[in-house]
């Protein structure tokens, strides 16, 4: 069981994330007892695309890179992610892959929260399901629109 320092602690580093940003804090001290530090080196691969993952991370500092694979061509780097942002969406919805691969482009510093925790405890507070489902929607949409820009770019014909 988690001390009430390091709950507190918890409570304000989430409340630091931007993707927290005015989650109530009654929501945060529920998800505290969850969270634990996870550090990566920089280079080191977080997830693969196509893994299931069981770990949601929430940036706190550091670069990651958002990889899609290229058969015959290796990873292209799709999108670069940094202090505040939520990285492996996927592993909020039970037996979903990854839709991309992440590598830490620099020494980075990130609160995991375990996915299955997380499943269950929004199964008991409908409240804190709807607030961190909300979120991630939000976010999903931000991503595929960023990924659609990024590929007219690409693709342009001049």
């Amino acid at each position: 069981m988690s001390s009430p320092l390091r709950s507190q602690n918890m409570v304000e580093a989430l409340q630091a994330a931007a993707f927290m940003h005015g989650m109530a804090t009654a929501h945060l001290e529920k998800l505290a007892p969850l969270a634990f530090e996870a550090t990566f080196g920089q280079d080191q691969v977080i997830f693969r695309e196509g893994d299931l993952g069981d770990v949601i991370y929430i940036i706190e500092t550091g670069l990651v890179a958002l990889d899609a694979y290229r058969p015959g061509r290796g990873p292209l780097t799709i999108m670069t992610i940094g202090a505040g942002q939520l990285l492996g969406w996927s592993a909020f919805f039970p037996d979903k892959r990854k839709t991309a691969g992440a590598r830490a482009l620099t020494p980075t510093k990130a609160i995991a929260l375990s996915a299955p925790q997380l499943r269950d405890l929004t199964q008991q507070d409908h409240d804190l399901g709807y607030a961190l489902t909300w979120r991630i929607a939000n976010l999903i949409a931000d991503r595929l629109k960023a990924t659609r820009l990024q590929l007219l770019d690409v693709f342009e014909v001049t």
